[in-house]
């Protein structure tokens, strides 16, 4: 489809801009409670997050644990990002749906998805090394080898790209 027939993105400002997000995002004045707070409890301890939606889309998402410090990230983060409130149980319906409200469509909700889909498809490309690796390499097996080390080449440098995107958009 060239770009005179293709359909054009919805326009949803004054502006006639599209509107970031797309339409799964609720607009800054629908959004029930801004900020959020939510305690998760991983097992080492019980770590506060907070979700603060601003303009256009951007979301501030905080976590004090150890691995958010030092990566940037964390899974308490990834997994509420996912819809993933296990280790949350203290928090209640209302509490999870203005969580929702705040993220959902919006660029780092995105991003979130899309590292979680990286990280499970780097696993799968893992597990699928580790358990079809040939012994020997050289000599017959040395093209299925090839073939192996292409694949978790590619998709570690997918996760790497989410990860990348993922703390650019969790930083402040």
């Amino acid at each position: 489809m060239d770009q005179l027939t293709r359909p054009s993105a919805p326009l949803a400002n004054r502006r006639k801009r599209p509107s970031f997000g797309g339409s799964g995002m609720a607009a800054l004045t629908e959004l029930e409670r801004n900020p959020v707070a939510l305690v998760v409890d991983d097992g080492d301890g019980k770590h506060n997050i907070s979700a603060e939606r601003g303009k256009a889309g951007k979301v501030w998402l905080t976590c004090q644990c150890h691995q958010s410090v030092a990566d940037g990230w964390c899974r308490h983060r990834l997994d509420l990002l996912c819809s993933r409130f296990d280790a949350a149980p203290e928090a209640d319906a209302t509490t999870r749906r203005a969580f929702l409200q705040i993220v959902t469509g919006t660029p780092l909700g995105e991003a979130g998805l899309n590292l979680d889909r990286s990280l499970k498809a780097f696993d799968a490309c893992l597990t699928a090394f580790d358990e079809g690796r040939p012994t020997p390499v050289v000599g017959e097996d040395l093209g299925k080898f090839t073939d192996l080390v292409s694949d978790l080449a590619a998709c570690a440098s997918e996760l790497e790209d989410a990860l990348g995107t993922m703390r650019r958009l969790l930083e402040r």
